[in-house]
């Protein structure tokens, strides 16, 4: 009697936990991203260059800073990347760490939902190998039994000597 067997489930390792540390690390990546990309600036625009001009303006004066982007002179498309002020800036930013941090928990949670499940299904695995060994075990004795009674059942067979 062959059957087939799925493959053994093991489960190595633990689940990831909190640390502090890869947090920071986390959030650091994404304050460099942050400071280095367009996500730290607004974009101006003016619809001719003389309301770019003043939209400019009117930015440097809250605090902007114009930055290294090219400005666009397409005609009636006028527009310039301006750095935030910082305060701005850290608002973006505790908002990046309230994101990354929430992201960094949904992973861990994740992971450790992960791990519930895998180690329910190598329980269950085993569990159900236990209960087939022991099926197995009482139709072998119920078999060996039933041929018992079938050999007690008939008394050997004589044959005269020659």
């Amino acid at each position: 009697m062959t059957t087939t067997t799925q493959p053994k489930l093991t489960i190595e390792g633990t689940p990831a936990k909190f640390d502090a540390t890869e947090l920071l690390r986390r959030q650091h990546t994404y304050h460099s991203t942050y400071a280095n990309t367009t996500q730290s600036c607004t974009t101006v625009r003016g619809g001719f260059p003389k309301q770019l001009l003043q939209a400019v303006i009117d930015h440097a004066a809250k605090g902007y800073d114009l930055t290294d982007y090219p400005v666009s002179l397409d005609p009636a498309a006028y527009s310039v990347q301006m750095r935030k002020p910082k305060s701005l800036q850290e608002a973006d930013l505790i908002k990046i760490n309230n994101d990354v941090k929430d992201a960094y928990k949904a992973e861990l949670q994740a992971s450790h939902e992960n791990y519930k499940e895998r180690l329910y299904a190598q329980l269950v695995q085993a569990e159900e190998a236990k209960q087939a060994a022991k099926a197995q075990a009482a139709k072998d004795k119920m078999y060996a039994d039933l041929k018992k009674q079938a050999e007690d059942c008939y008394a050997p067979l004589l044959f005269p000597e020659d």
